[in-house]
């Protein structure tokens, strides 16, 4: 092999190598500014300086900043009067006035209550007397037919019932 090949070969390979790496480089940049743009917007969106999604890239750092931003405090709430929730925040109580008395309070007992007990009644014009109780009168009792005769085979003498036309000893016909 001539030498000059082989630093020629030598050459190719470590240009390909070379834009293997910047193709490789091209790709990671992309995929690391990507979410930073997002985040950028998101913590824009959140009252907070967008320049904070620069450190999603330190690892370790990024989950501390995301746990910052899900439980503090946003400004862009603050500013609107409301609260991570989303919800108004509650009316401070307001302070009784002087010689206010709420009603009710303390409970006072009921003066001679008493409860209208027509409302409870059944007036006597719907009032129907229960019906006397019917006596139980059981079915008659059921009678069974009258048995038929029995018959006999003429060939075997087997008992057979009535209306057989076949023995079921010897299977000879009746009759």
């Amino acid at each position: 092999m001539n030498p000059e090949d082989a630093a020629g070969a030598l050459g190719a390979v470590g240009g390909l190598l070379a834009g293997g790496i910047v193709v490789f480089l091209l790709i990671f940049l992309v995929m690391a500014i990507l979410p930073i743009i997002a985040y950028w917007k998101i913590f824009a969106k959140t009252g907070n300086s967008g320049a904070i999604a620069l450190l999603m890239i330190i690892p370790l750092v990024n989950l501390i900043v995301l746990y910052w931003m899900a439980l503090g405090d946003w400004p862009a709430l603050r500013q609107a009067g409301l609260t991570p929730g989303g919800y108004p925040p509650p009316a401070p109580y307001p302070p009784p006035q002087p010689g206010y008395q709420p009603q009710g309070y303390p409970p006072t007992p009921p003066s001679a209550f008493q409860p209208d007990m027509s409302k409870f009644q059944t007036p006597q014009s719907h009032f129907q007397p229960p019906s006397p109780p019917q006596q139980y009168t059981p079915p008659p009792p059921q009678v069974a037919p009258p048995a038929a005769a029995s018959i006999f085979c003429g060939n075997c003498g087997s008992k057979l019932p009535a209306g057989s036309q076949f023995c079921t000893g010897c299977g000879g016909r009746i009759g």
